[in-house]
């Protein structure tokens, strides 16, 4: 579920972003750590010194991040952040680490000159928002109107890869945090896989691993 199909890192590479690298600093989390709370946004350390009010943009140099909403002791997981992907800690979401990883980052104000002065910069967040705006309209679809068997689904095929001619889908959380993602109980999401082992849509490789052997049946789910 990455919120973009642009790879920033990539793009930083290129001679004409070379002044928005020498403006970004490098910041190591650990597994857990809360990156972005909505609601202690007046403490926010992750760029310091150069924070501000306003917050901060960040992208993943390495590993994984979860962007989530919480209400009502619900928690409603919107996107998994991998190296590449960009947010910003001023959207009203939390952000918590899966993984230890590091996080390049530059306060707001700053990113935005950026923005202004170099249209590269521009062109790359347009494509980068517009596919951010589409993943968050199939979400909201799926919070509203799937259940959690038809968001487990899109999660599989959305994180399957191509590894030697097979399909597979890397976890990469555990149990407790695949059941946060997908909006249910630990024991439903593992009911879930279970049954889908069972069936024949899936092998389970090893803990977290799993190669889809039916796509089909597996996409037939979501109807």
């Amino acid at each position: 579920m990455k919120f973009a199909e642009i790879n920033l890192l990539a793009e930083l590479e290129k001679p004409e972003f070379k002044e928005l690298r020498t403006a970004l600093n490098e910041r190591k989390f650990v597994a857990t750590e809360m990156i972005a709370d909505p609601f202690s946004a007046a403490d926010d350390e992750i760029t310091k010194p150069d924070a501000s009010a306003s917050g901060c943009v960040f992208i993943v140099k390495e590993g994984r991040l979860r962007v989530f909403l919480s209400a009502e002791g619900k928690e409603f997981t919107l996107s998994i952040l991998e190296p590449g992907d960009i947010y910003t800690c001023h959207t009203g979401t939390f952000v918590q680490a899966l993984t230890p990883g590091l996080l390049l980052t530059t306060s707001i104000p700053v990113f935005h000159a950026y923005m202004r002065d170099i249209p590269q910069v521009s062109k790359v967040m347009v494509r980068i928002l517009g596919n951010m705006l589409k993943s968050s309209f199939g979400i909201i679809d799926g919070l509203v109107f799937g259940d959690a068997s038809t968001r487990l689904t899109d999660f599989l095929l959305s994180i399957a890869k191509d590894e030697g001619g097979k399909q597979v889908a890397r976890l990469g959380m555990t149990g407790e945090q695949l059941a946060q993602h997908i909006g249910s109980t630990r024991q439903t999401a593992s009911t879930l896989l279970n049954d889908m082992v069972r069936s024949g849509i899936l092998i389970r490789v090893k803990r977290g691993v799993f190669e889809i052997v039916d796509r089909t049946r597996l996409e037939e789910l979501k109807k």
